[in-house]
């Protein structure tokens, strides 16, 4: 029995020192923590106060980006005399516990971070420029404007015009009848003629007209044509689409708005063309 006490009272011993040494460890951590932190956080308050009057690498041109810079560089400063505040607050209350538990290196460590906190708010507020960002945005802003000045609009584009419109309808319907592959007819086997083809007119908007032209097309091969012509839409620039059985092309901004093509070789020998403009307004 009196050696199993003297068994246990050894171990209770071991594991003392054990947390001993893990508390002195421990304290050693924090005591650096604590010290590391206090010194990192002055240092970039101190250097938040001396860059306070740095506006980057562009001057303020107008009344509102000097007001702007001001905003931010008392902005900073008044963060950083805040987190020195709160962590003189928080040291303070290291020293006086440290006292209490007769912590001589805990009070120490409280006492000398206090210190340097209290030292860096006093720096803080006198290295502050933003007095001197003040003046230097008096002085500037009695040459500069009130706000950026408003760069003026580029000029409408003139409104598509009928006349325009059908000459841009019958270019494309030319380029469609130039791609496809030759000879290209009409349904009753009559040779195309491009200026003859007949556009009807749709109202649109308030004063506008819509021009559309709708033919059908017999060539030497209408698959070959198909893609030929496909190619020659894309190639002037608008925009591939696709519904049931047609290949549509279209553009927001080109006088021709939209173009469809439709195969229908297999009923009746012919390829379906429509050729539709934007709405285009009467000449001046």
């Amino acid at each position: 029995m009196d050696s199993d006490r003297k068994t246990i009272g050894a171990n209770h011993g071991d594991i003392r020192r054990v947390l001993r040494s893990v508390g002195r460890v421990f304290g050693v951590v924090l005591a650096v923590a604590v010290v590391g932190g206090t010194l990192v956080l002055c240092a970039g308050a101190l250097l938040v106060g001396v860059l306070a009057d740095d506006t980057g690498y562009r001057e303020p041109r107008t009344a509102v980006e000097w007001m702007q810079a001001i905003d931010r560089a008392a902005s900073a400063l008044m963060f950083a005399a805040g987190a020195l505040a709160v962590a003189l607050v928080v040291t303070c209350v290291i020293a006086v516990a440290g006292a209490f538990a007769r912590r001589t290196s805990w009070s120490v460590i409280g006492v000398v971070c206090s210190g340097l906190l209290a030292l860096a708010i006093v720096g803080v507020g006198v290295s502050g420029q933003v007095e001197s960002l003040v003046a230097r945005a008096v002085s500037a802003v009695g040459n500069a404007p009130a706000v950026a000045p408003i760069p003026s609009p580029s000029p409408a584009p003139d409104p598509l015009t009928v006349d325009d419109a059908r000459q841009e309808m019958l270019a494309m319907f030319s380029t469609t009848i130039d791609a496809a592959a030759a000879p290209v007819t009409t349904a009753d086997g009559s040779p195309l003629i491009v200026d003859a083809a007949q556009l009807q007119a749709a109202p649109c908007g308030e004063v506008g007209s819509r021009l559309a032209l709708t033919t059908e097309l017999a060539t030497a091969d209408n698959a070959a044509s198909l893609d030929a012509i496909l190619a020659a839409w894309d190639a002037a620039g608008y925009l591939p689409d696709r519904a049931m059985q047609e290949d549509i092309r279209y553009s927001a901004t080109l006088p021709v708005e939209r173009l469809s093509i439709g195969d229908t070789t297999t009923i009746d020998g012919l390829l379906h063309v429509s050729i539709q403009s934007a709405c285009a307004v009467a000449g001046g």
